[in-house]
């Protein structure tokens, strides 16, 4: 054998990482901002960073996620560390029972802890995802689905992005049934604001999720 041949042979292999369109980058980065802008109030770095964005480039303009991008970047331009704070306490955690809900199973059957949470666990232990031992946030929570949807599209530490049909059926089966009524719940609140804006672009975002995925079946 020769020395070329050794060294092939004791050689390691060669791992390459799975191309990702700009595209699908484009739709990690919006499932990571939802993901994170219902997780918690935004800090001030974060504000900032979407004040300082571009608008969307598209031919129309008038497109609703272009408008409701537009209208988030103006929130944040103007709203509040604090201001934004204390609405997040107020609308999503509160005294007791928080006035709005993020939660699969209570916008499916009106209670926690119900079907909807149990099918979400099975379908993340089916994709090798385990619960991070300090994390308190619930699977079905909408923050957590929608950083489920990134690493779906994009992958991370340890896992490897999901072929598209994968990321339909997560999607249409733990996110497209309630994300409407959810937002709307929001947009329609009187204590609402920021998070009103925040909620019109969530919506326009999975609407446009939901119809890519219909037509590509």
């Amino acid at each position: 054998m020769s020395d070329h041949d050794n060294t092939a042979a004791g050689a390691a292999p060669v791992s390459f990482r799975t191309w990702i369109s700009p595209e699908d980058h484009g739709r990690a980065n919006f499932y990571a901002l939802i993901s994170r802008l219902f997780a918690d109030a935004p800090d001030a770095p974060l504000l900032r960073a979407i004040a300082g964005s571009p608008p969307l480039a598209t031919d129309d303009d008038g497109m609703p996620l272009a408008l409701a991008w537009s209208r988030l970047i103006a929130a944040c331009t103007v709203v509040d560390v604090d201001a934004a704070a204390a609405e997040y306490e107020t609308l999503f955690v509160g005294v007791g029972k928080a006035p709005l809900n993020l939660h699969a199973s209570h916008h499916l059957t009106g209670f926690m802890m119900e079907q909807p949470l149990a099918d979400v666990r099975t379908a993340l232990a089916t994709l090798g995802f385990a619960r991070v031992g300090a994390q308190t946030m619930v699977e079905d929570h909408l923050s957590a689905l929608c950083e489920v949807m990134r690493l779906l599209i994009v992958g991370g530490s340890g896992v490897e992005p999901a072929p598209l049909a994968v990321q339909r059926r997560f999607f249409e089966a733990h996110i497209a049934p309630w994300f409407d009524r959810c937002c709307a719940a929001i947009a329609e609140s009187s204590l609402a604001n920021f998070y009103r804006v925040v909620a019109q672009f969530t919506c326009n975002y999975l609407q446009i999720e939901r119809d890519a995925f219909a037509i590509g079946e």
